[in-house]
């Protein structure tokens, strides 16, 4: 029988699958499966459900990442623009 040492946290296992899922998110980005503004709101909606339960470094890639998706956009929005 398992001691209860030997389970991982809730927070730990929050932080292990929401690692799971913004790889598989983000490998489907890369790969044109979805647009920008999907994966976009794909972070910003596991962040939303995760911030404060999830260990920090996750919601922090979470952060960095949604940082770099909105800096692409207004990237791309201004190359549209012609600026």
């Amino acid at each position: 029988m398992a001691e209860a040492d030997d389970w991982p946290s809730l927070g730990q296992e929050l932080g292990r699958k929401t690692s799971e899922v913004i790889e598989k998110w983000m490998t489907a980005y890369d790969a044109g499966r979805i647009t920008l503004k999907e994966f976009y709101l794909i972070v910003v909606s596991v962040y939303d459900s995760t911030s404060g339960l999830a260990p920090r470094d996750i919601s922090a890639m979470l952060a960095n990442i949604e940082k770099e998706l909105r800096d692409e956009a207004a990237k791309r929005k201004a190359a549209k623009a012609g600026l």
